[in-house]
Parts: structure tokens; C-alpha cells; sequence
């Protein structure tokens, strides 16, 4: 997991950095991409709970902070969530696209088994053609023959 830091503020992701994070998706199963999904999901609900716990500390008066400390930790946990909501985005996103690039796989390899079998019962056809022709050729060269002694 990717933890937070302040130098990717406002840093948007270069294609070049995407490709190359598509490219080591693509070695990870669903199973596992889900499963961060499913961890981050629950970094941001955690961070969801102590933001929500924070402010109701600060309404019932129990500030062991000065309101500045306070907005602070508040802010902080706000940007937290803010980044984990982020990258839950950018991992569905690129979990969708791992199951429509793998099932389109499917759906090529499906055509490439359905073509090898094509081509597997042409190949047995034209043998059987060209047996056909070379069986045909002997009778024609005997009938040749046959007409040759009957024309001397």
C-alpha cells in the first residue's frame, strides 16, 4: 500500500507513470486489486470514524487541543481521506479496466479456438481433395493407356 506523503499534493499522474502502473497491474490478479480496493475502503471508513469522532469531541466541549490544533487534526484527517478516496478511484478505475481487457482476452481466445478449428477441418478437407485428384489422375492416365492400345 502507497502511504501519503505531501509531495504527491496536487500531482496528477503523467501517462507514462499510468502505463507503467497498468503494465504491473496487469501481473496482479482481480482477487488482489479487490482486495485493496477492499483495504483502502476501510482506511478511508477508519479515517471517516476519527474524523467524525474529532468533531464531536470538539462540539461536546472536550478539546484537550487549542481550536487551532483542533482545525488542524480536523484538516489532517480531511486531506487523509481525501487522498484514500482518490486512490479507491483510481483502483476501481483501473480494476474495470483489468476485467474488460481480460475479458475481451476471452472473448480473442474463444475466436482463435473457433479459427484452429476451422482451419484444422480445411486442412483435413484439401487432404481429402487432393487424394480425390490423385485418384482421379491414375484412372485418367489408365484410360489413357486403354484408348492408346485401342487406337493401335
Amino acid at each position: 500500500m502507497e502511504s501519503y506523503n505531501e509531495d504527491q499534493e496536487g500531482k496528477d499522474i503523467s501517462p507514462s507513470e499510468n502505463s507503467d502502473l497498468a503494465e504491473r497491474l496487469k501481473d496482479i490478479s482481480q482477487d488482489r486489486l479487490v482486495e485493496e480496493i477492499i483495504t483502502l475502503w476501510d482506511e478511508a471508513n477508519n479515517l471517516e470514524l476519527e474524523l467524525v469522532k474529532s468533531r464531536k469531541q470538539n462540539s461536546d466541549g472536550l478539546k484537550n487541543y487549542s481550536d487551532d490544533a483542533n482545525r488542524s487534526v480536523v484538516m489532517d484527517y480531511e486531506e487523509k481521506l481525501r487522498v484514500a478516496k482518490t486512490k479507491i478511484l483510481r483502483l476501481e478505475k483501473q480494476l474495470q479496466n483489468e476485467k474488460i481487457r481480460r475479458e475481451a482476452l476471452d472473448l480473442n481466445l474463444d475466436k482463435i479456438k473457433s479459427l484452429e478449428l476451422e482451419n484444422s477441418n480445411l486442412l483435413k478437407n484439401e487432404e481429402e481433395l487432393m487424394i480425390l485428384i490423385i485418384d482421379m489422375e491414375r484412372h485418367i492416365e489408365k484410360l489413357v493407356e486403354a484408348l492408346k492400345k485401342v487406337g493401335q
